[in-house]
């Protein structure tokens, strides 16, 4: 125990750094420098082999699956590191334990007397961490028989970005007492405290550092989604280039509005800085909306993964959150009115030259009015879009294209007839007038879903779904895309709260639709063929001015004569169980491929697509893999001889795609020298490991697995099945 009454401290950092973006180059260099100094500063040169790590880092940070790829550790098992893929961050996470003392052979990082929290940030500091990080916590760990009664502030080194009295604001996290030095803000780096009691030296080390495996701990998950915020929070600043631009566009505006009142107009000048204003509108209003996105998705993550937001965290992200709709809504103010001044600059044309004629000369004809068409316009945007690293944002950007291209031809017009812009992450689209509404309603809710789901049948991996939002109406043409009230409704349209929750409501749809009031009513309402007043649902949608009523449609079978593959979705989420005779097993197997948006089906539902009445064995088995990419092998205590004759004609027919699971400690501990996925202990956090696990293998072998929210996850399932093994009377 030291002076401060802690029983072995130690300390843990959580690094994060970008793959991507402009700040990765330097980041990653970071990271392989800290690598390297861990190896030559502190000894750690040994692969941490228990979890079958390598010591040395790939030559690709960027690519390859999520999860560890690399770990050290010194011979003392005193240092450790582990380098992960977290999605489009690499997580870097360094532990120091808490020997007795520090090997000779490292005197110059040593001390004398058994090390602490001091000499622990002092060895730290000389490895290095780096720049262009989204950010990092240091995290001391101890226990105390009264954490309440530790001097925290003598035992916490003093730095100089600490918090006023940092100390005397405790709080409660995960059943441990906790303290943040840090004080609110935007910090890249923060530094936190927690204290358990004597004897929660395995709950400590399991949510804060490792549960013996490679994942990323609760907490270190949420620190990276809580870096992803603050990160943000930095780029979008103090607003003051936000409000540099707004009263740039905004002045020039005023100056253009006043002189359109004169006779000879604005002048081509004019007009042009005008065109250069919108553009960095529409750039500026693209990366809020992508930064809003992506403050969002980190929001949900921390709110899944502790009870509720650090103290230092929640003012921030409601701020942010709040701010960047402020900020998205003046924009788009300006934008709107730049828009309608463009417009007025294209009516009044362009002022003429000055000539040498008779001053007698006629004036100029006045310009033709504004072209005014009635055209039907469409918005599409991807579901999680912004959540997709950039190389597979490009292959979806890539899978929309051909898809706009498909349904364009089926609606009989070439694409370069259309007029496009971009809409924030998605794409929007306004037909010729030569196209009717009661045509093109019908072909663009039936195309759309009839190429996503072919699309998705041919890309398991990455399922796309799509928002999808149709309107109709008098379209007037400006100086770059359209302006009016019927392109700004089918904007409003797909970013409403009413489309979003359709895409929450109905997660088997592939795309999820609205339709514009007087769209509906000129097409269903008048009863043109090719869509069902059924199908579609009222919605009352009011967002920012707007306010009018909405019809959403999640659509029936697709239109058009059927594909030879009949079952495209079913069959790339269909999961074939082979399982003992016990319920328990079966049961929560089910319930977890259920929460992954996955169908499981049993030995009797193959039979039945067999269409015989007695089938071999290998005809259910070829019948399972034609269904879905993998089989799912499932086996606990007392089960074997049931599970090992079906699953070793899985394993013979193919090998590479049979997945097998054990649930406590089976006889047949590894089929044909497969790798299992195993559940040895009866707890909640061994039943979440293991459930990523078996999602993790079911992704590799094709299945579009959603782990997207934290519920899917439930700790409580498999649990009591290691100490009362299945009973198949149950």
């Amino acid at each position: 125990m030291t002076a401060a009454g802690l029983v072995e401290p130690e300390f843990v950092v959580h690094l994060f750094a970008p793959t991507d973006g402009p700040d990765a180059g330097a980041a990653l260099a970071g990271v392989r420098a800290l690598w390297e100094n861990c190896r030559a500063q502190l000894g750690m040169t040994q692969p941490i082999v228990e979890v079958q790590l390598r010591a040395d880092l790939p030559a690709d940070l960027t690519e390859g699956p999520d999860g560890a790829v690399a770990g050290r550790q010194d011979p003392t098992v005193q240092f450790q590191a582990i380098a992960r893929r977290e999605h489009d961050v690499l997580n870097v996470s360094f532990a120091i334990a808490a020997p007795d003392a520090v090997p000779r052979s490292r005197t110059r990082l040593g001390s004398a007397l058994p090390p602490g929290w001091h000499e622990f940030h002092r060895w730290w500091r000389t490895l290095g961490a780096g720049t262009g990080l989204l950010g990092g916590a240091v995290v001391l760990l101890a226990k105390s028989e009264d954490p309440a009664g530790v001097d925290l502030r003598t035992a916490v080194p003093a730095q100089e970005d600490d918090g006023d009295g940092w100390w005397e604001a405790g709080f409660a996290l995960h059943g441990f007492a906790g303290w943040e030095t840090t004080p609110a803000g935007t910090h890249g780096t923060r530094r936190l405290v927690l204290l358990a009691g004597l004897d929660e030296d395995a709950e400590l080390s399991r949510f804060a550092w490792s549960d013996g495996g490679t994942a990323l701990p609760p907490l270190g998950r949420y620190l990276m989604h809580a870096a992803k915020l603050r990160y943000q929070a930095r780029v979008l600043g103090d607003g003051g280039q936000l409000a540099r631009l707004r009263r740039r566009v905004t002045g020039r505006l005023d100056e253009l509005t006043a002189r359109l009142r004169e006779p000879g107009g604005p002048g081509r000048a004019a007009a042009a800085d005008l065109a250069g204003d919108r553009a960095d509108l529409a750039a500026t209003l693209q990366s809020l909306r992508v930064m809003r996105r992506t403050v969002d998705i980190a929001r949900g993550n921390m709110a899944g993964i502790l009870d509720g937001p650090l103290p230092a965290d929640a003012p921030l992200g409601d701020w942010l959150a709040q701010q960047l709709v402020d900020d998205t809504d003046l924009l788009e103010a300006a934008w709107e009115r730049a828009e309608r001044v463009a417009a007025m600059l294209g009516a009044a044309g362009p002022a003429p030259e000055p000539q040498p004629a008779p001053a007698a000369d006629p004036a100029p004809s006045p310009p033709p009015p504004a072209e005014v068409e009635h055209r039907v316009g469409f918005d599409v945007d991807v579901v999680n879009y912004s959540g997709r690293s950039t190389p597979r944002q490009f292959e979806v950007q890539r899978r929309v294209g051909g898809m706009i291209e498909r349904i364009l031809a089926r609606v009989g017009v070439p694409v370069h007839e259309t007029d496009r812009q971009p809409a924030g992450d998605g794409m929007m689209v306004v037909l010729p007038a030569s196209v009717p509404a009661d045509v093109a309603l019908p072909a663009l809710l039936h195309g759309w879903r009839a190429q996503v789901v072919a699309d998705n049948a041919e890309h398991p991996h990455d399922r796309i779904r799509l928002r999808l939002s149709v309107g109709s109406g008098p379209f007037t043409r400006s100086a770059i895309g359209f302006s009016g009230q019927a392109i700004i409704e089918v904007g409003r349209l797909l970013d409403c709260q009413a489309l979003r929750q359709a895409v929450l409501d109905h997660p088997d749809a592939d795309l999820v639709a609205i339709v514009a009031d007087r769209t509906y009513r000129d097409v269903v309402g008048e009863g043109y063929p090719g869509l069902r007043p059924e199908a579609f649902e009222p919605a009352e949608i009011t967002i920012k001015t707007y306010q009018g009523r909405a019809w959403l449609w999640t659509g029936g079978a697709p239109a058009g004569p059927p594909r030879p593959d009949r079952h495209p979705v079913a069959a790339s989420r269909d999961v074939f169980v082979i399982h003992g005779p016990g319920p328990q097993p079966r049961k929560d197997m089910f319930e977890l491929l259920r929460a992954l948006d996955l169908r499981p089906l049993g030995w009797e539902d193959m039979v039945t697509r067999t269409g015989r009445p007695a089938p071999r064995h290998d005809e259910i088995l070829a019948t399972a893999f034609a269904a879905g990419p993998g089989v799912l092998v499932v086996m606990a205590p007392g089960e074997e001889a049931d599970v090992l004759i079906r699953a070793g004609r899985a394993l013979a027919l193919k090998p590479d795609h049979t997945i097998p699971v054990q649930v406590g400690a089976v006889a047949a501990t590894e089929l044909d020298r497969r790798q299992p996925v195993r559940l040895t202990r009866d707890t909640a956090d061994a039943s979440v490991v293991f459930q990523h696990e078996v999602a993790q293998r079911l992704r590799a072998v094709g299945y579009p697995v959603d782990t997207s929210g934290a519920d899917w996850s439930d700790a409580e399932r498999f649990r009591g099945l290691l100490r009362h093994p299945p009973d198949p009377r149950r």
